[in-house]
């Protein structure tokens, strides 16, 4: 156990000093009712629709590039499977938000398809909720049916 931390801690550290772009990693942005993120509440469940972890990276307000979560031993990585230059737009209808649920940053600096990125330094079970450039929520990927949810365990006001 102590050594799995010691390499996260090295890991960090490692990345901490490249000097390569930065991106969010984050599952695939959503369209929500904002009613709906104002009840947010401890222990609510959001369904994903996600039966396995796809995400995106993110870069300022594009998407540039979507990837999936493969494990090397128990190390875990993600591998580009397409990239993209969509950006990150408002949800066009007062009544629905722009959801981002990102685990943390990332950096690379290579984006090009099937190339992979060590993701040891980031935590998959911890997730921010983002709307409106703001955090509203911290929460924890659950499994529900087969299906990936997070559960929200602080609502942030």
């Amino acid at each position: 156990m102590k050594s799995e931390t010691q390499a996260q801690r090295l890991a960090e550290m490692v990345q901490d000093r490249m000097h390569y772009p930065a991106y969010q990693l984050a599952l695939p942005l959503a369209e929500v009712r904002r009613s709906k993120l104002k009840k947010l509440r401890v222990d609510d469940v959001l369904l994903t629709g996600f039966d396995t972890l796809e995400c995106v990276l993110i870069e300022g307000r594009t998407i540039c590039a979507k990837t999936v979560v493969r494990y090397a031993g128990n190390t875990p990585r993600v591998e580009i499977v397409q990239l993209s230059e969509d950006t990150v737009g408002d949800a066009g209808n007062e009544k629905y938000s722009m959801l981002q649920c990102s685990f943390g940053t990332v950096k690379s600096k290579v984006l090009a398809l099937k190339h992979t990125i060590d993701i040891a330094h980031i935590d998959l079970e911890q997730v921010s909720l983002n709307s409106e450039g703001k955090m509203i929520a911290q929460g924890i990927l659950v499994n529900v049916d087969e299906e990936i949810a997070i559960q929200i365990k602080k609502v942030i006001k």
